[in-house]
């Protein structure tokens, strides 16, 4: 028989939550009549909040510690789920499934030991272990999914917002002088770790050469950002006196205002983010500068309008599967090494993708 209830488990984080949509989508065609419910983090909950196969969204708000995990485990339990599916595998989406009991508990496979070799000992046992969007879709195979021989569509992301988020990405770039008939490109300079990010110095090097070539330059990103927007925008002005052709957003949008954003972009330029996961699902054509983190951990973009550039010469990379607050050896030619030439270069071949 069919399940009648499922529970997919996934609390963070923005990337991660967007890589798991191609299994919501295939869930729901699978069982049209099914209810389809999530658990994420109350701070990642919009990713999801406006899905139409989310039945009920379920926001688990971590700050509250073990009373507020408790009190979702009982909500859950109540539920009686017939399948519930942890694709987050810690300790948090683990007392989630075992305390609802459900008939069945699915899980993915994070291939942790092949990926200590890889990281730690540089042996790469990684080369055909599918990315994660597959790896969540497998882990689906025993309720009749199709496996890895996904539809075409397998691999695309969904972001749903609402009109109100159009008038507020609109509002944004009018109010800092947008000229409608400049493209926009995008700018995601920020990530969660230092070891993924391309230099802020280089970010605004390459924003010069875009203006130089009459478009306009939006940087999106959280409050975290704004000092990376700021060195940005500084570098735009030494260099060309013109920093009113850059339209730093970063810290004043939402972030369905920031996909907003990103779906007006010709480009967007970014790191391994999740603004990065964003473009993809907004549609919009991507450049992903990759630097400690390997297409063998699973999260290189995955859509037909999306480029990766990276420094694959270093043997010493990945130097880790999440990142770093510094460069373990102290060079971070991983980043440094990627130049701005190199990046203009390929921007220039992929401003044409989207008209």
């Amino acid at each position: 028989m069919p399940p009648q209830k499922i529970l997919l488990i996934r609390l963070s984080a923005i990337g991660d939550i967007l890589l798991a949509t191609p299994l919501l989508r295939a869930l729901r065609t699978q069982f049209p009549e099914a209810r389809l419910d999530f658990v994420v983090k109350a701070e990642f909950a919009d990713v999801l909040r406006h899905h139409p196969a989310v039945d009920t969204l379920y926001e688990l708000e971590t700050k509250n510690g073990r009373p507020e995990l408790q009190a979702l485990g009982r909500r859950l339990r109540a539920m009686r789920y017939d399948v519930i599916f942890d694709i987050h595998k810690n300790f948090r989406s683990r007392y989630l499934a075992y305390v609802a009991k459900p008939q069945q508990i699915f899980q993915y496979r994070k291939h942790v030991v092949r990926r200590w070799l890889l990281v730690h000992a540089k042996i790469n046992l990684m080369r055909n272990v599918p990315p994660i969007y597959r790896r969540y879709l497998d882990a689906a195979t025993p309720l009749g999914l199709p496996p890895l021989s996904s539809p075409p569509d397998g691999r695309r992301l969904e972001l749903f917002w609402r009109e109100q988020e159009e008038r507020e990405a609109d509002w944004a770039i009018l109010a800092h002088n947008w000229e409608p008939g400049l493209p926009l490109i995008g700018l995601a300079p920020g990530a969660g770790y230092f070891t993924k990010r391309w230099p802020a110095e280089y970010f605004g090097q390459l924003a010069v050469n875009i203006i130089r070539r009459n478009r306009q330059v939006v940087i999106i990103g959280g409050a975290q950002e704004i000092a990376l927007a700021k060195q940005i925008e500084q570098t735009v002005e030494s260099m060309t006196g013109r920093r009113e052709k850059v339209i730093n957003l970063t810290g004043a949008l939402s972030l369905l205002g920031s996909a907003a954003v990103i779906k007006r972009c010709r480009l967007l330029v970014a790191n391994d983010s999740g603004l990065m996961h964003v473009a993809e699902a907004a549609g919009t054509p991507l450049l992903a500068v990759f630097g400690s983190t390997t297409r063998e951990l699973g999260f290189f973009p995955q859509s037909p309008s999306s480029r990766v550039i990276e420094n694959a010469s270093l043997s010493c990379r990945p130097c880790s599967h999440l990142g770093y607050a510094q460069c373990p050896r102290g060079h971070f030619r991983c980043m440094r090494e990627i130049t701005v030439d190199e990046v203009w270069k390929l921007a220039q071949e992929m401003m044409t993708l989207k008209t």
